[in-house]
């Protein structure tokens, strides 16, 4: 069964109106968040870094250094007790927190700043 002319063109129509919806949700979302960045050596296996931002909805991390026999990976809590806080958490390759020779390591986060 073939479709009409005027099927074909509310179909293209509600296509293009679902697109629009959803860039429209995606742009709202992206106008409220802002991006922060640095990098730090940890002094310790657990690491509170202030972001900046009043708010984190997001973040990663990683080794920016040489990884180190005692910091092989790192982990990052957003959303931590205090706002606008991350938690970077230091491992070794045995999967217990390190605990000398920190490789220098390299955040960014996600969130929003009160106005």
């Amino acid at each position: 069964m073939a479709l009409t002319a005027k099927q074909i063109y509310d179909l293209n129509n509600s296509m293009v109106a679902a697109q629009n919806v959803n860039l429209g949700t995606v742009l709202s979302w992206l106008v409220g968040s802002l991006n922060a960045s640095g990098s730090l050596v940890p002094t310790a296996a657990r690491t509170v870094v202030t972001t900046g931002l009043t708010t984190v909805t997001g973040a990663t991390v990683s080794l920016s250094g040489s990884p180190t026999s005692d910091n092989t990976y790192d982990t990052v809590t957003a959303g931590s007790a205090t706002a606008g806080t991350i938690v970077i958490d230091a491992w070794n390759s045995l999967n217990t927190s390190a605990s000398v020779s920190w490789a220098q390591v390299s955040w960014i986060v996600t969130g929003t700043v009160a106005t």
